[in-house]
Formats: C-alpha cells, sequence, structure tokens
C-alpha cells in the first residue's frame, strides 16, 4: 500500500486504518462491516463502501479500491 500512495499523490487523500485482527476480532465493527478474517481491505468514500479486497494483498487487487476512493 505504502508504494501505491507514494506513487500517486491522489492517494494521499486516502486515511489508512489497520486493525490488528488477532487483537479485535470480536470487536463490534468487525461484525457491522462483515470482516470474516485477515486481510481484508475495506475502502469507503464519503462514508460508503466503494470495495473491498479479501486475501489479495497485492498492488494490482487495492489500486482499484484506491482509484474508487478518490474519483
Amino acid at each position: 500500500m505504502r508504494a501505491l500512495i507514494d506513487g500517486n499523490p491522489a492517494y494521499r487523500a486516502v486515511t489508512v486504518m489497520k486493525v490488528d485482527w488477532d487483537r479485535f476480532s470480536d470487536d463490534p465493527i468487525v461484525g457491522e462491516l462483515a470482516v470474516k478474517g485477515r486481510s481484508t481491505l475495506v475502502m469507503f468514500s464519503r462514508g460508503e463502501e466503494v470495495g473491498r479486497v479479501i486475501g489479495r494483498t497485492s498492488a494490482g487487487a487495492i489500486e482499484p479500491l484506491f482509484e474508487a476512493a478518490v474519483s
């Protein structure tokens, strides 16, 4: 993710929040967002979910979410 953000100045406007699954898997927000496991990235724009990636961490899988968030 860092390489994507560094490579596109528009992505710097996206706030990234990492949640430690091992520590917070029972937190209510996990249920609210329907996160079922590790390596889940949920992207929001203006308070609405614009996409999610589960189990994939490549730049190619994540970049479309950044594009949706900044467009």
